[in-house]
């Protein structure tokens, strides 16, 4: 009889397992989706814009929210389930407590979300951008030049290239942000003030 109940528990630990990993799993895909993002009224905004930018339709697809706001596969699927319950969950509480009925109101937070999200991309060495722009060939000696500092100081693709999709805001310095752990503008912004 004891032989049975063991065999029984391994089988039910077995299937709670694969129970845990199928809605853990389908759950991160489900909560990936834009159509599932642009449920929340303020994303309907950066959801049109990104419509109108340069990156709807290169490379012969249309992104969605996650391919850049979410690290993909299952190397970073450690980093995703981080960013919808981490950062994801007050997104949500903000959206419940706040006003996002016009996109003036929408653009009163919108350089804050920017700085948050282009610190995500920091902090991941912006590897959502390098899951599709694979062995990128700068043109010309200066963008050479920029790119070569990803090499030698550190920088990666979101430190260059922070306006491509959305509405534009100031760019951040985000290695100074990091260092000082605040919201730090690139000097040209701060001499726009």
């Amino acid at each position: 009889m004891a032989g049975g109940w063991s065999g029984g528990a391994i089988l039910l630990g077995a299937v709670l397992a694969l129970g845990s990993i199928v809605v853990v799993f389908g759950g991160e895909a489900a909560i990936s989706r834009t159509e599932f993002c642009v449920s929340c009224h303020s994303e309907t905004y950066p959801y049109e814009e990104l419509k109108k930018s340069s990156h709807w339709g290169a490379l012969g697809a249309d992104p969605g929210c996650k391919d850049c706001h979410v690290p993909q596969g299952l190397s970073n699927f450690h980093k995703a389930v981080w960013t919808h319950v981490v950062d994801g969950l007050p997104f949500l509480v903000d959206e419940f407590t706040n006003d996002y009925s016009t996109i003036e109101k929408f653009n009163e937070r919108r350089p804050e979300a920017a700085y948050r999200a282009r610190m995500k991309l920091k902090g991941w060495d912006s590897s959502t951008c390098r899951a599709c722009h694979k062995n990128t060939k700068p043109p010309g000696a200066s963008a050479k030049a920029a790119h070569k500092k990803m090499e030698t100081e550190g920088a990666t693709c979101i430190d260059c290239h922070q306006n491509l999709v959305h509405k534009k805001v100031p760019e951040h310095d985000l290695t100074a942000s990091l260092a000082q752990g605040k919201m730090v503008l690139k000097e040209k912004e701060k001499e726009k003030d």
